[in-house]
């Protein structure tokens, strides 16, 4: 099995889907729990320094990625806030969500279109 990502671009829908070779609980697991989101979340030379998660539908997950890559000279320091919300879960087989950017305290930012996931 590959980890290859597959993109589909319809209209404005972007779908981004990748199999993972691992036990389904476990990916689901580190989609579902802060600790180990900080690990895997956000591109390459970014880390999370929040990553607050209340795993349930209705809930939120807040976090902020800040660029710690000195190579990535433009964003070196950047801080990115997002607040996402769980529209459904389903254990351990999917989890939908809807994605906005946001500043520390969790309000969305007006004019950025919602991500679902």
């Amino acid at each position: 099995m590959s980890n290859k990502m597959i993109t589909k671009a319809e209209g404005n829908v972007l779908t981004l889907e990748r199999l993972f070779d691992a036990p389904r609980e476990l990916v689901f697991k580190v989609f579902s729990e802060a600790e180990h989101l900080k690990h895997w979340w956000g591109p390459r030379g970014w880390t999370l320094t929040v990553c607050n998660v209340d795993f349930r539908p209705g809930g939120v997950w807040h976090y902020c990625m800040k660029c710690i890559d000195e190579k990535q000279v433009d964003f070196f320091g950047f801080e990115s806030w997002g607040k996402a919300v769980y529209e459904e879960i389903v254990e351990p087989e999917k989890v939908i969500l809807v994605d906005y950017f946001s500043d520390a305290d969790g309000n969305e930012a007006e004019g950025m279109p919602p991500r679902l996931g």
